[in-house]
Parts: C-alpha cells; sequence; structure tokens
C-alpha cells in the first residue's frame, strides 16, 4: 500500500493530464471530496482526491477550472470508484461531471451490511481494520482557503489512501459471506439519479414539523416551501437562512394572515417582512384556496389492534435472534416502524402485505420469511432450557 508521503498535489493542467494518464489504467478508484455548504445551497468543491492501488493524487478545483480530463475517467463505466458515505461526494460529481459515477463501492454501506454498524464512520473503519488511528485535527479545516497547508494535505490523502484497503477486506468478506448482491441493493438510492432531484413540490413533507398540520395548511406549507427553494437556489444560499423551518410552520398554520400579524411573530424581522411579506402573503392565498382533492394528506396512524403490542415484542425478538445469528445490526434488517406495521398487519394475516423493505431482497430471505411465519403461526419463539434463551421453533399443535 502507497503511504501518504507519495501524494501529488495537482494544481495545473499539465499535471491534471499526467494525473489521469496514471489513474486510466486502473481498475479501481478511491474517490473523496472536500466542500462547504454552511454558507451556500450548493456545495463549495474545494477538493479532490483520487487514489489507485499505487498513487494518490490532490485535485485542487479552484485553480484547475477544467477537469474534463479527469471526470471522464472517474465516469468510465469500466473504472470502479469507491467511496464512503458517498451521498454529498456523488452530489458534486453529478453537479461537475454531469452524471453518476457508476459503478461504485460504498464502503459503510458495506460495512453495515458485515455488522460493523449501521452508520460506522471512516476513522473508526480504519482502526478496525487496517490498525492504524488517523488524525483528527483538521475535520473543520476551511477547505476553500489557499495555500493548503501540509497537515490538510496530508488528511486529505489519508482517506482515500487508507480507502482502498478498506474496500479490499470488505469486498472479500461480502464474497465470503455470500452478501456481495446485497449492496447493489442497498446502493439504488445513491444510483438513481431522481435521489438528486429536489422536487420543489415535495419539499414541504421534510419540513420539521409537518405532521401537525390539516390538509388546507399542508396545501400552505407546500407553497410556501417551494418558493423557499426556487428563491434559495437563486440566491444559492441555505434553506433555513432564508426562512426557518419554524417560521413557515407559524405562516402556513395561520387561518387568517396580514402583515400585521407578521410582524407579530417569532423569526421574522420587519427588514424580511418588507422584502418578502406580500409574496408569503400571495402564496398564503393560494394554499388557502386549494381544493380538498388537491390538498397533501397525512396518512392517519392506525390504532392498535387487540395483541398488537404484544405481536410486536414477538417480532422485535426474533429479529434480534435473527440479527444476532447474521453477525449484523438489527436496525438495517427492519426499523421499528416496519415491525409496527408487521404486528398491526398480523391481526389479518389474510389481508395484502404491507410493503415495507423487511419483505423484499436479501432482507426477505434473511428475516422477512420469519417474520412473517411468526405471525402465521408457523414458527414459534421458546426458552432453551439450558441457556435461558429464546430460540426459534417449527410450531407444532398440541395433539393431546
Amino acid at each position: 500500500m502507497i503511504t501518504a508521503k507519495t501524494y501529488q498535489y495537482v494544481t495545473t493542467p499539465e499535471a491534471l493530464l499526467q494525473a489521469c494518464a496514471t489513474l486510466q489504467q486502473a481498475k479501481v478508484l478511491c474517490v473523496d471530496t472536500e466542500f462547504h455548504r454552511e454558507k451556500t445551497y450548493f456545495p463549495q468543491f474545494a477538493l479532490l482526491q483520487v487514489g489507485s492501488v499505487d498513487a494518490c493524487f490532490i485535485i485542487d478545483p479552484i485553480q484547475i477550472k477544467d477537469l474534463k480530463p479527469l471526470w471522464d475517467i472517474i465516469l468510465d463505466p469500466n473504472i470502479l470508484k469507491v467511496f464512503h458515505a458517498g451521498r454529498q461526494d456523488l452530489e458534486i460529481i453529478l453537479e461537475h461531471a454531469g452524471a453518476l459515477p457508476l459503478p461504485m463501492f460504498d464502503t459503510q454501506i458495506a460495512a453495515a451490511l458485515l455488522g460493523y454498524g449501521q452508520q460506522v464512520g471512516f476513522g473508526n473503519l480504519v482502526q478496525r481494520i487496517v490498525k492504524k488511528e488517523l488524525a483528527k485535527g483538521e475535520s473543520f479545516s476551511d477547505w476553500l482557503h489557499r495555500p493548503l497547508t501540509q497537515q490538510q494535505l496530508t488528511y486529505a490523502a489519508d482517506d482515500v489512501i487508507y480507502l482502498m484497503p478498506i474496500y479490499q477486506a470488505l469486498k472479500e468478506e461480502l464474497q465470503a459471506r455470500k452478501r456481495y448482491t446485497w449492496l447493489d441493493e442497498e446502493q439504488a438510492i445513491l444510483t438513481n439519479l431522481d435521489t438528486y432531484n429536489n422536487d420543489k413540490n415535495e419539499m414541504f413533507w421534510r419540513v420539521k414539523g409537518v405532521n401537525k398540520l390539516k390538509p388546507k395548511h399542508l396545501a400552505i406549507l407546500r407553497e410556501l416551501t417551494a418558493w423557499r427553494e426556487e428563491e434559495a437556489q437563486k440566491k444559492d444560499m441555505p434553506r433555513r437562512r432564508l426562512i426557518s423551518d419554524e417560521a413557515l410552520i407559524e405562516l402556513a398554520k395561520r387561518d387568517k394572515l396580514n402583515l400585521e400579524v407578521m410582524g407579530r411573530m417569532r423569526g421574522l424581522n420587519a427588514g424580511v417582512i418588507r422584502r418578502f411579506g406580500q409574496t408569503w402573503l400571495d402564496l398564503w392565498q393560494k394554499g388557502m384556496d386549494c381544493s380538498e382533492e388537491d390538498a397533501p394528506k397525512i396518512t392517519p396512524r392506525k390504532h392498535n389492534s387487540s395483541g398488537t403490542d404484544m405481536r410486536l415484542e414477538l417480532l422485535d425478538t426474533l429479529l434480534r435472534l435473527k440479527a444476532e445469528e447474521s453477525n449484523i445490526s438489527s436496525t438495517i434488517l427492519a426499523s421499528k416502524s416496519e415491525l409496527a406495521t408487521l404486528a398491526s398487519w398480523g391481526h389479518n394475516c389474510k389481508a395484502a402485505l404491507p410493503d415495507v423493505s423487511c419483505l423484499h431482497g436479501w432482507r426477505f430471505e434473511l428475516v422477512g420469511e420469519a417474520l412473517l411465519r411468526l405471525l402465521r403461526g408457523e414458527i414459534c419463539l421458546r426458552l432453551n432450557p439450558a441457556t435461558g434463551l429464546p430460540v426459534i421453533d417449527e410450531y407444532k399443535a398440541d395433539e393431546s
């Protein structure tokens, strides 16, 4: 494995072409980015690190304006790209390269499938797999400031240098435990272009407090949130700096609204109201005028039927047994809300199956089928008298 001392810092078009000549020979590339988005809507691209088995390059997108030679390599379908928790890295590459860097391998997702934890950090994996502790001093560096320090460059290089042995170890373990095919299922959201297309008319569902609003007020919130999304993009500023979630909820839930009422609301100063108040009033009115059939609706929570809580406890026990047996986190197999949905469905097992992730793909094979069989009375849980722990048995009716 290469060491952090062998990285090359690339700051000119000529050096970029030389780096690309090396990288295009690789079958696997480890990729990471550094960026800021605290003060902007779009991430501010500050650095791109790319490493192969025997080379590491730190590319400076601030000093090199045209990265097309590198994007051509990163988008090459014959080269596997490795990321750790790559959601935001992919967003940056999609914005600047125009496509997703497929095929890909996300080590955080792979690690979760192997029992390392649901959102294990990169440093944690380096410690556990490579047996090295990475420096943490540059975690909150200003990556946009130039010149970069030696410590910053070393920190950035480590993010891809140690990503390669982690990828190799996780790949081998996934293959040995016959879980490699699971990875494609888990990465389906990351590799779907729709993931990165924010529909402004659906953004209101992400506003904190949305679940407390009635349909008419949800229609108002939908209009206000769509406006915030457009305006934040135009101004390239964080959504909540334009107007907070709390203020949006306050505007949306009013049955009567005017500029005077706005002036008495917390979180809205006079300057902001002068600038946007009339726009908000127009949007509020548009939401109020929305027809009942076009207004968003929150699916009401179902009341627990008889025995649901007990069924939930049994399902949770079975889930934890299966998770321990497979050396994987139970929360990856099924969420509490999914178990609750199944427990409620268990009141009438002849009804249509609920659409929950644990009843699809590898999760169904590992735990979903067993959950259904438990609810249908085909298997049961009992205590092993030797260990005092619950075990799973085929259900046999008492014939006496």
